[in-house]
């Protein structure tokens, strides 16, 4: 499922005295099978970018298109729900949205309500709890009595249950612990590369973006500032850095060797690509 954003601007409240422009000529596309990531400080229009990718917000200027659907601005949509299951949002704190007495309940509403049967339903919600690595013996527990990392696991059971095409992620891991932050990221390149999951993330960081995107979009004051392969993106460093975005850690790490005189080959987007480069340095003598 292809996704094109053609023009788009989005404005709160539109006439009324507290009317505010979000975002603006913003032309984006997201190609089927691929892992984006959004980047930009807060208030950029990250956000509101991704509330259009299952049509919760509809563009007030340019137009939307995902799949076969298309919003227009000043049109009204059709079929929105049919979207809904195939682009599958993760919010930030997913956990908040849990609201059903068991596990396996909550899991089972998202397919139940697009018609599903309760018989499949349920053997759905056994096989996406294994998916996202927590034991079959939750699902008769309740929600709020599992750790903060295992409520989340199960909110995004939820989504994957509706069997979504494109997975859009806003800030997946915020307020967990860093194993917490590395199982649930590797998940993720795991759905994505095992069922051929579009992945579109919204993150603020930025070891994420250059580690598992294919593509990023960089945003700043509400429009498009900068695109491409990570490598391509970060060596805007200054530019990066004038816009509140900081570069990932490797990169940090070689620029502080550089000052130092040690002369790195590339530009490593990973603490492991980091090692070898430096492994490589020494094994040539450490030549600054």
């Amino acid at each position: 499922m292809d996704i094109t954003f053609q023009e788009v601007e989005h404005r709160y409240q539109r006439n009324t005295p507290f009317e505010r422009l979000a975002i603006h000529d913003v032309n984006l596309s997201f190609q089927t099978g691929k892992y984006y990531a959004i980047i930009g400080h807060t208030g950029s229009g990250k956000s509101t970018i991704i509330q259009h990718l299952n049509g919760l917000l509809r563009p007030t200027a340019g137009r939307v298109q995902l799949g076969e659907q298309v919003m227009i601005a000043n049109q009204k949509a059709k079929q929105l729900k049919a979207v809904r299951k195939r682009v599958g949002l993760v919010f930030q704190f997913p956990e908040h949205q849990l609201f059903e007495e068991t596990v396996e309940k909550d899991i089972c509403f998202g397919p139940q309500n697009f018609g599903v049967s309760e018989d499949t339903a349920k053997q759905k919600a056994k096989e996406m709890l294994q998916l996202v690595g927590l034991p079959e013996e939750l699902l008769e527990r309740s929600p709020f009595e599992l750790s903060g990392g295992q409520m989340r696991r199960v909110a995004i059971a939820g989504v994957l249950a509706m069997e979504p095409e494109v997975l859009v992620l806003d800030e997946p891991t915020a307020g967990l612990d860093p194993k917490g932050q590395q199982d649930l990221m590797d998940m993720f390149q795991r759905l994505h590369r095992e069922k051929g999951l579009t992945v579109i993330l919204v993150t603020h960081n930025m070891e994420d973006a250059a580690k598992y995107a294919d593509e990023i979009t960089v945003m700043h004051k509400g429009t498009v500032y900068l695109q491409g392969k990570p490598e391509e993106v970060f060596q805007h460093a200054e530019a990066l850095e004038s816009i509140g975005v900081a570069l990932p850690i490797p990169l940090q790490y070689k620029r502080e060797l550089e000052q130092q005189g040690i002369s790195l080959f590339g530009a490593p987007l990973t603490l492991e690509d980091l090692s070898v480069r430096l492994a490589e340095w020494w094994s040539k003598g450490g030549v600054k």
